[in-house]
């Protein structure tokens, strides 16, 4: 089980230790500032995280109920997990503040990041076989 979701579980908490830095220790960068990488940054996070999600599904035999519908169920609980973060950030974590733009970029992000990996990483993969 370690074996098979460790990806999945590390990115997890990676996310959720990032996250929960106080807002005062996070450094500033003003030289980025004008690029705003702020949703882009939630943007790829969450899309990787779903991808996690979806290899776990698909390859664990434990989850053979739900994985004709692996795409689905990674984008939502990517997205769920996306809004704990922010609701997380607004009500426990010091000095950070949730933001609803954040949880919306998060969950677009799941999506994309499945889109991403389904059309052009697996389909390069059946095309090759």
């Amino acid at each position: 089980f370690r074996r098979l979701h460790l990806p999945l579980l590390l990115w997890a908490a990676v996310i959720f230790v990032i996250c929960a830095i106080p807002g005062n220790n996070i450094p500033k960068l003003s030289f980025l500032e004008w690029l705003r990488p702020d949703k882009i940054v939630h943007l790829i996070v969450f899309g990787i995280l779903s991808v996690f999600i979806y290899r776990s599904v698909t390859i664990d035999p434990a989850f053979a109920g739900i994985s004709s519908r692996a795409f689905f169920w990674s984008v939502l609980i990517s997205s769920i997990y996306g809004a704990l973060i922010e609701y997380l950030q607004y009500s426990v974590f010091i000095n950070r503040s949730g933001d609803i733009r954040d949880a919306a970029a998060n969950a677009i992000g799941a999506w994309l990041g499945m889109l991403i990996y389904i059309r052009y990483l697996t389909g390069r993969r059946k095309e090759k076989s």
